[in-house]
Order: C-alpha cells, then sequence, then structure tokens
C-alpha cells in the first residue's frame, strides 16, 4: 500500500523541485493539509464506485482508508486551527467504514458519504481558507501532486497488464479523476490551447488506464499532464516579467519627461507596445478580450500622450492610466495569490535583472554609452528589480538583505562609472545568485575544486595588476574572486563544520582586501593579505574533498552577495 510516508514525500518534491517556486513556506503545512484532502474527496469517489458495483470488500477499503492513511498527517493542523472540528472530523472518518457499507441502502450509505463530503470543505475553509483554495496556483499544484501519487499507485497494482493489487489500482484512478475535477475547475482560466492538450491528455491516460497499460507508460502520459500545468505556470509568470518591464519602461519615461528628452521619452512610451504588447496579447485575449482591447489602446496611445508637447502633468495622467490598466491586467491574468508571492516577485527580480545585463552589454563599450536607450532600459529594469526587492525585503533573511543592498549599491556606481559590461554583469549576477540561494535553487553540476583554483588564480592576477598602478582591475579581480567563485564554497565548508575557517576567508576577501585596494595601501601589505587568504585557500581545498555527496547536496548554493567597483551612494543613474 502506498503510505502516507511516501505521499508526503511526493508533496516535499513538488514544493522543492517544481518551477517556479510560488507558495511562501508559511503556507506549506495548508497546501499539505489541502493535498490530503483532494486525496480523501479521490477515495469517496471510489467508494461510491464499488458501493455501485455491491463489492462491499473494496467499498471498505476506501471507506477507511481516509482515517487510517491521511488522517494523522491532518490532526495537528485541525488541532492548531479548531479542535472541536478535529473531533467531529475524526469521527465521521472513523464512522465512515460502518455507515457507508453495502449492508444498507444506497441512499443512506450516500448521505454517511456527503456528510463526509460536507465535513471536508469546513475543514478546508477552516484551515486553508477561500483566499488559498480559490487560487488557481494551488489547483494546479493540488493537480500535480494527485498525478504524481497515482503514478506511484499505479506503479504498485499492474504488472504485465495484469491488475495484481484492485485497491492501488483503484487508487491511482480515484487522484487522477480528482485532479482532473479541479482542471475543470478552472480550465476557464486557462489559455485554450494548453487546456484542448491538457483535455487530450487526461483522455489518453483513461485509455491507459482501461487498456492496464505498463505503468512506464502511465507514468509518461501523468507527466505529460504535469507538464502542461507547469506550462500555465510559466505563461503566467512570462506575462508578470512582461508586465514589470513595462512598469521599467514608464520609470524611464517620466526620467526623460523630466529631463525635456523628447527624443528618449518617446522611445519609452512606445516600447511597451512595440516590444512587449505583442507577447501578452495571446493570453490577454484568452483572459478577457475587452482588456486586451483596453491594454493595447492605452499603450498605443502613450506615445502621443505621455510627450514633452503637453504638460507634465498631463503626461503624468496619461501614464498614471497606464500603470493602472497594468495592475488591472495583473490581477486578471496572473491573480492576487501569484502577484503577491515571495517567491514569484523573487523570479520576476531575477529575469530583471538578467534582461538588464543583455541591455547594458548592448549599450556600453570602454566606458563609453554607444546606445543610450539600451543603457536607460538596463537601468529601467535594474530600478524596477529593486523596487520589488523592497516590497519583500522585510520578509526576507536579515543578512541577504543587507548583502543585496550593498550589491544594488555596487551595481548603480557600475552604471554610474560606465563600468565594462563584465563587472556589471558579476554584480547583477551576484543579485540573481542570492536570489537563487534564498529560493533554495542549486547548480547539481558545480565543481568545487575549480572554484579554489581560480580563486588563486584572480588573486594572483590582482596582486600583479595591483603593483603596476592598475586599481580599478585589481579590485575586480579581487570582487570575482569572491563574488563569482568563493561564495558557491561557503555553504559547502559549513557543512563540513568548517564555520569559522569560512567567515574568516569571507571577512578577509569580501572586506579587508577590497578596503586596501580602495584605500590606496601600499602594495606590499596588498600582496600579504593576497598571500594569506591564498594559504587558507590552501586550506580549504584540503576540505573540499570531505564534501562528497554534501557538495552534491548543497551545491552551488548561490551567491551570497558583495559590493563590488566603489562605495559611492546612489540610487538613480543619470540620464
Amino acid at each position: 500500500m502506498y503510505k502516507i510516508t511516501a505521499i508526503s514525500f511526493v508533496f516535499a518534491v513538488f514544493m522543492i523541485s517544481t518551477s517556479p517556486l510560488i507558495f511562501a513556506e508559511s503556507d506549506q503545512d495548508k497546501l499539505s493539509f489541502a493535498s490530503s484532502l483532494e486525496e480523501t474527496l479521490g477515495h469517496f469517489w471510489a467508494l461510491e464506485q464499488n458501493l455501485d458495483e455491491k463489492n462491499a470488500e473494496l467499498a471498505l477499503v476506501h471507506a477507511t482508508h481516509p482515517v487510517a492513511e491521511l488522517y494523522d498527517s491532518m490532526k495537528p493542523i485541525l488541532q492548531a486551527s479548531d479542535p472541536t472540528l478535529d473531533s467531529e472530523v475524526q469521527t465521521i472518518l472513523m464512522n465512515l467504514g460502518q455507515k457507508a457499507t453495502t449492508t444498507v441502502s444506497r441512499d443512506q450509505a450516500q448521505q454517511a458519504i456527503d456528510d463526509a463530503k460536507e465535513i471536508i470543505s469546513i475543514a478546508r475553509q477552516t484551515v486553508v481558507g477561500d483566499y488559498l483554495s480559490n487560487s488557481v496556483d494551488t489547483k494546479l499544484l493540488l493537480m500535480k501532486i494527485l498525478l504524481q501519487t497515482s503514478i506511484a499507485e499505479y506503479h504498485e497494482a499492474v504488472s504485465d497488464g495484469v491488475i495484481g493489487e484492485m485497491a492501488e489500482f483503484q487508487d491511482g484512478s480515484a487522484f487522477v479523476w480528482r485532479s482532473q475535477q479541479i482542471f475543470d475547475e478552472i480550465k476557464s482560466d486557462v489559455d485554450s490551447h494548453i487546456a484542448d492538450e491538457i483535455e487530450e491528455s487526461y483522455e489518453l491516460l483513461w485509455d491507459a488506464y482501461d487498456n492496464r497499460a505498463d505503468p512506464e507508460d502511465v507514468e509518461v502520459l501523468a507527466n505529460r499532464v504535469i507538464h502542461e500545468l507547469d506550462e500555465i505556470k510559466d505563461e503566467k509568470l512570462s506575462f508578470a516579467s512582461s508586465l514589470e518591464e513595462t512598469l521599467g519602461h514608464f520609470w524611464a519615461l517620466e526620467q526623460n519627461l523630466d529631463e525635456k528628452n523628447a527624443e528618449l521619452a518617446l522611445v519609452h512610451a512606445t516600447h511597451p507596445v512595440a516590444e512587449l504588447y505583442d507577447s501578452m496579447k495571446p493570453i490577454l485575449q484568452a483572459s478577457d478580450p475587452t482588456l486586451d482591447s483596453e491594454v493595447q489602446t492605452i499603450l498605443m496611445n502613450l506615445g502621443q500622450k505621455a510627450t514633452t508637447t503637453v504638460s507634465r502633468d498631463q503626461a503624468q495622467q496619461a501614464i498614471d492610466d497606464a500603470k493602472e490598466i497594468i495592475s488591472i491586467a495583473r490581477q486578471t491574468v496572473v491573480g492576487d495569490y501569484l502577484s503577491n508571492s515571495v517567491d514569484t516577485k523573487l523570479l520576476l527580480m531575477k529575469i530583471l535583472l538578467q534582461t538588464s545585463i543583455a541591455e547594458y552589454h548592448e549599450a556600453v563599450s570602454d566606458g563609453v554609452i554607444g546606445e543610450m536607450a539600451e543603457f536607460q532600459d538596463g537601468s529601467a529594469f535594474v530600478w524596477r528589480s529593486q523596487q520589488i526587492f523592497d516590497e519583500i525585503k522585510s520578509d526576507l533573511p536579515e543578512h541577504e538583505v543587507e548583502e543585496t543592498e550593498e550589491l544594488y549599491t555596487g551595481l548603480w556606481d557600475a552604471y554610474d562609472n560606465r563600468a565594462d559590461p563584465a563587472d556589471v554583469e558579476t554584480i547583477a549576477g551576484g543579485i540573481v545568485h542570492e536570489i537563487d540561494e534564498i529560493l533554495g535553487l542549486e547548480d547539481e553540476d558545480a565543481d568545487l575544486i575549480a572554484y579554489v583554483d581560480t580563486i588563486k588564480s584572480l588573486l594572483t592576477q590582482a596582486k600583479t595588476e595591483y603593483a603596476n598602478g592598475n586599481t580599478d582591475l585589481a579590485l575586480s579581480l579581487a570582487t570575482k574572486a569572491y563574488l563569482d567563485n568563493f561564495e558557491f564554497l561557503e555553504a559547502p565548508l559549513v557543512q563540513v563544520g568548517q564555520q569559522e575557517l569560512m567567515e574568516e576567508v569571507e571577512t578577509s576577501m569580501r572586506i579587508e582586501l577590497r578596503d586596501m585596494i580602495k584605500n590606496g595601501a601600499p602594495s606590499s601589505e596588498v600582496n600579504q593579505k593576497i598571500d594569506a587568504i591564498i594559504s587558507d585557500m590552501d586550506v580549504v581545498q584540503v576540505s573540499v574533498p570531505e564534501f562528497g555527496t554534501v557538495a552534491m547536496m548543497v551545491l552551488a548554493v548561490a551567491i551570497i552577495s558583495i559590493v563590488v567597483v566603489t562605495s559611492k551612494t546612489r540610487i538613480i543613474p543619470k540620464f
């Protein structure tokens, strides 16, 4: 029998491995509870089928499974939410095996099942709440958990085209059925093409069940549905990222209007409709054709309404109207829950920063801005990412917040100084890696020993460049040694009991060495500090082979950020 421990493992895997991650840690108990409720409803369906078939043995199995396999996982959160409700749930589920049987009339059995369904509904409302329960994103996740659990049940049940374990076969069927019921509740909110593909996949999956197909084939078909569910979330995230870039353009438009730069104001007024709207149109059309028309009209007219030929107040009103329609589009397509998720906002920050890197590479060469529009695009996307960060930083670990703020300071300094694109990429990449750490994303291909070798090489080069008077290059090399390399070693070092060594090296590289370079310390002192760090890296290298599977589990725990280039304070770059 596929026990609750395995079901809990499936839930944990989904919460860790699905992309994008969309649920706050504080909601995970509620989501786990909700998944148990969905499986319970699946058992009720299987119970009804067996009662109709007058199969007393299997009816009893599905009448008792909820209390035997699922209730224990639900009890703690029920107790914490409402002890009286917990007692009612337990009593109703425990009595179902006596009340919903073939020994009573079908109507009497159905009444017992309906009573159980009602208490499940009350438990959902009490523990999970209407907001989370009605979220499309919640329902997508619950569908995935049900389908993944159904795969495991089918593997237990069928071999060589024969059902060896009928109870498990019916469990798998019940969980597929319940996932499809949830899909029917949300398919009107899904792109019609994706919805058609999902419905086709369900038909094939049911055919596979009817034909007692090989478990591997059933797994492929169930995973096909899961993949299509991921596409729905990816589509929403892509739409949300287009909205964020649009808001960045609005900010750049406002800056250029203040500077009375008509040419660049027009660029940013027209970029949203020229470069972003086409990617948003299909999902807007699927969600609300009228809203799609409004978004298109407002964005198309922005170039005529928000210009230097009208008063600044009139231009701002046009921009504010555009911001309002973007807000409505976000609420309609992305939804409140996904939009307000900290994880979603971190992912949007990441996309904006990665796009800003590409824009900066196009814009700047040899310390000169060659493409001002692209430079402002990069600036706007960094700005918007920082605005999102400010919305969520109170929900993030304090240490990561401090280092991310330092990184943003360094990134704006790099923009002000028209730094080399590689340096801007390093700093923006540092924030991206910090986001990855918060999200728990991992790089399974990380070569920890290679980081040690790279650090030694970069610091050796920094010594040479500093001695030759190339202070900026030496600072850049020292920063890369820390930001692009040592940060990948920090978590693995802690895992093998080298917390003190990790902190000592971090302080030496991140603060002391860089301060010495920025403050123009004598070469002899800089060389001595670098030699000491390289000596510490020899100790780190001895520790690295001990990481073993820890390295594969912890892996590249993203980059904990550090300020780069200079320590000047700046928020908005000059245009």
